[in-house]
C-alpha cells in the first residue's frame, strides 16, 4: 500500500518540478527579452514604427490581408505540438525548459520593442497584439509542459533501468483530458486572433 502511495505521489512531484523549472526559464526569458529590446536604435525604432503604423492603419480601414484559419492555427499550435513530441522523447527533460525560455523571450521582446517604438502610449496596443492571445496560450503551454516534463523524465528513468516503459509512464492520469482542454483553448485563441483582435486593435489605436 505504501509503495502504491509513493507511486501515485511521485508523478505529481515530477510535474510540479517541471512546472517550476519551466517557469524559472520562462521568467528568465522575459527578463532577457525586455533588456534586449533596449538595443534597438533610433533608426530601427523608426522603421518598426512606420511599418506597424501602416499595418494598423490597414486593420482600421479593413484592407489588411489577414492570415487564414489554417496558418493561424499552425502559428498558434506549433509550440504545443512540439511540447507533446518532447514528452515522448528522452531529450524532453533538458529541452523543455529551453523552449520555455525562448517562449518568454519572444513574448517580452515583441512587447518591449513595440513600446520602445511607440512610447508608453503603445502599451494598450502592444497588449492587444501580443498579450491577448498569450492569456490563453501561455497557461496551455505550462499545463502541457509540466506533464511532458514528467513523461520525458519517466521515460528516461525507464530506459536507465528504473522501471518498465508502459503507457502509464508516458501518459499519466488526466493526460488526454489536459490535451483535449488545451486543444479547445488553442482553437479559442485562434478565433480570438482572427475575429476579436482586429476589433481590439481599432479600439487600442485610439491611445496612440
Amino acid at each position: 500500500m505504501k509503495r502504491r502511495v509513493l507511486y501515485d505521489v511521485a508523478p505529481v512531484k515530477e510535474e510540479f518540478f517541471g512546472l517550476l523549472v519551466c517557469a524559472i526559464f520562462f521568467l528568465s526569458g522575459i527578463v532577457v527579452g525586455t533588456f534586449s529590446a533596449a538595443s534597438l536604435d533610433e533608426a530601427a525604432s523608426a522603421a518598426l514604427r512606420a511599418s506597424m503604423s501602416g499595418h494598423i492603419d490597414q486593420i482600421i480601414a479593413g484592407t489588411a490581408t489577414e492570415p487564414g484559419f489554417w496558418s493561424t492555427l499552425w502559428a498558434t499550435g506549433r509550440v504545443p505540438l512540439l511540447i507533446l513530441f518532447l514528452g515522448f522523447s528522452l531529450f524532453g527533460t533538458p529541452i523543455l525548459p529551453m523552449v520555455a525560455g525562448v517562449r518568454g523571450f519572444y513574448l517580452s521582446f515583441s512587447i518591449a520593442v513595440f513600446i520602445r517604438a511607440f512610447g508608453i502610449a503603445g502599451w494598450p496596443l502592444a497588449f492587444v497584439l501580443f498579450g491577448v492571445g498569450a492569456l490563453i496560450t501561455v497557461p496551455c503551454f505550462f499545463l502541457l509542459a509540466s506533464q511532458a516534463f514528467r513523461s520525458s523524465l519517466g521515460l528516461g528513468k525507464a530506459v536507465l533501468g528504473a522501471g518498465k516503459v508502459h503507457l502509464g509512464i508516458l501518459c499519466g492520469p488526466g493526460y488526454f483530458g489536459r490535451c483535449g482542454l488545451c486543444a479547445v483553448l488553442i482553437l479559442v485563441a485562434v478565433f480570438v486572433e482572427l475575429y476579436v483582435t482586429p476589433a481590439l486593435v481599432v479600439f487600442a489605436s485610439s491611445f496612440l
